[in-house]
């Protein structure tokens, strides 16, 4: 039975909430309902675990991201430099959101490794279906002889590599002068533009 008023949205928002506070181990289905002002039936009539929900709120999370580094991958009038400037700058604004408004180095770590594990299984296929295009009309040139798929993967791992560096994780750190100067010297030795 559904609690009336109480709908999906309102047991993700309060689940963000609790999770992103004590993590995916320590919260629990019953505190999850408490801040949404649920009963059990509510929840299972839209989750059939707790794992469930989480993956909602992850996805959640991960969509908004996900749909702007899509549309810049997927625009055709961009060149390659282009692509990684707008990346550069959509990494900005992501890192300053998690660690700014979010508070991501205080998340509890179950949540910061599912969002890290996910954003980077999320930006994979478009990357892959750029580079497809852009290898097809020899913009760039991968020195790597590899499928578009574990190319996207290589330069996805590489830059995460470039990003953890250094044990500074800060937007600050993540928006330097000198970390685009890095991805952007790995991409080119990669993608020969």
């Amino acid at each position: 039975m559904v609690k009336r008023g109480v709908t999906k949205e309102n047991i993700i928002d309060a689940a963000t909430k609790v999770f992103f506070a004590y993590g995916y181990e320590k919260a629990s289905v019953k505190m999850i309902l408490e801040e949404a002002h649920a009963v059990t039936g509510s929840f299972y009539h839209f989750f059939p675990s707790k794992e469930a929900l989480f993956e909602a709120v992850i996805e959640r999370f991960l969509n908004g991201y996900t749909e702007r580094i899509s549309s810049i991958l997927d625009d055709e009038s961009l060149g390659i430099e282009q692509i990684l400037e707008a990346f550069f700058n959509e990494l900005k604004e992501t890192a300053g959101i998690y660690y700014n408004v979010l508070q991501g180095d205080r998340l509890h770590w179950t949540v910061q490794r599912a969002l890290h594990d996910r954003t980077l299984e999320t930006l994979i296929q478009p990357l892959a279906k750029a580079l497809a295009r852009l290898q097809s009309d020899s913009t760039v040139k991968s020195c790597l002889h590899v499928d578009d798929q574990t190319l996207a993967g290589i330069l996805i791992k590489g830059s995460e590599a470039i990003l953890h560096s250094t044990a500074e994780s800060s937007a600050e750190h993540y928006c330097s002068e000198k970390t685009k100067r890095n991805l952007m010297e790995f991409w080119k030795q990669i993608l020969s533009f």
